[in-house]
């Protein structure tokens, strides 16, 4: 057994015990969970292949709320537990990659309906994470995958939870995992991995707890309509750094289906202030034009509602753009926050087949 999942076991244990020997019934019930991992990275580019060396261990612990009924949403998720998370990697190349620590939030739906003891379920998890190695010209060059110390972290998982006493689970888990920077800086291939997964949770407070039936309102409206504005920063695929100024301007339509989803179509203007030389580069066009930086598209969505948050997929096609190197069709994930009926806070992630291509931070208008 490598020293390193040694290591994991032991922290795990420890942590467990102090948890478990110290639970003293809090008014609101909370669970504490660990697990262990073991995957390995899928290389999305050559140039990567030859750097993996080892297989992936990771370790996590969360501390998550479980939902019981006080609103409607939980009850249309059933009941959920939303929660918290710090997560240790290891990358598959130590002296090239290094090894990453995650802080992040995440929530776990239900897939079956609720059962006293089993279910099965998946998890949505975002967050940040600092990777300890990075590119650097002259002493790790060969990192294409990672130029910046700060990265975003996604996990997406799907979990069995299987219960053993009145407080207690079993968890096996297999999921995806992603680390990337969203283009601030280059080269950033990202690093991606497939792991399975074991665990086991500890639930701290009153038990059994009250499970509340809400009420399901009826959905209001039939469509929505959206505005969304956002921008950012980026680099070109070079060493050089130089950071370009990104925007873009959205409208979308969307039919609402229930509470929890909804589906759409719509328009994007997209800015990109490195378009001019990419076009250089990649194509020998000189000119520096205006024209050359925008990009017009029209998309397809699919978007998901819990309570405040929203997080939804675009899938478009450029109808104008001067630069189409990569490919017309673009995606654009976003999270976005609703601080009133009609205004969002937030944050999207524009791609090309799996590439990142910027990331931008934004408001929004619905009406």
């Amino acid at each position: 057994m490598p020293h390193t999942v040694k290591n994991i076991l032991i922290i795990t244990t420890l942590f467990f015990i102090c948890f478990t020997g110290r639970a003293q019934s809090p008014v609101n019930p909370v669970i504490i969970e660990t697990k262990v991992h073991t995957g390995m990275v899928f290389p999305l580019y050559e140039a990567l292949s030859y750097l993996i060396e080892d297989d992936i261990y990771a370790f996590d612990v969360t501390v998550n709320f479980p939902a019981y009924g006080k609103d409607f949403w939980e009850k249309l998720y059933n009941y959920p537990r939303p929660g918290a998370g710090y997560s240790f990697w290891t990358l598959g190349n130590n002296d090239v990659f290094g090894k990453a620590h995650a802080l992040y939030g995440y929530i776990n739906i239900p897939i079956t309906k609720r059962s006293d003891k089993f279910s099965l379920n998946y998890q949505i998890s975002i967050g940040g994470a600092y990777l300890t190695k990075r590119f650097d010209i002259s002493e790790n060059h060969i990192n294409r995958a990672v130029s910046s110390h700060a990265n975003i972290f996604f996990r997406f998982g799907v979990d069995a939870k299987i219960k053993y006493n009145p407080r207690s689970e079993f968890v096996i888990e297999a999921g995806g995992t992603h680390f990337s920077n969203g283009k601030i800086k280059s080269p950033n291939y990202g690093l991606n991995s497939g792991t399975l997964s074991i665990g086991f949770n500890y639930l701290i407070g009153n038990y059994p707890a009250i499970i509340q039936e809400p009420e399901i309102p009826e959905t209001v409206k039939l469509y929505e309509q959206s505005l969304f504005y956002s921008a950012g920063v980026k680099v070109y695929d070079n060493l050089l750094d130089y950071k370009y100024f990104t925007s873009s301007f959205s409208y979308n339509l969307e039919r609402i289906l229930n509470h929890r989803r909804r589906i759409g179509l719509g328009a994007d203007l997209f800015y990109d202030g490195s378009i001019n030389e990419a076009l250089a580069v990649e194509e020998g066009n000189q000119e520096d034009e205006f024209r050359n930086l925008i990009r017009a598209g029209l998309h397809v969505s699919y978007a998901a509602r819990y309570k405040q948050v929203i997080m939804g997929i675009h899938a478009g096609h450029y109808f104008y753009s001067k630069y189409t190197v990569l490919t017309k069709l673009y995606t654009r994930l976003s999270v976005q926050y609703m601080l009133s009926e009609h205004l969002s806070a937030g944050l999207t992630l524009r791609s090309h087949f799996g590439k990142a291509d910027c990331m931008e931070i934004g408001m929004g208008y619905y009406w």
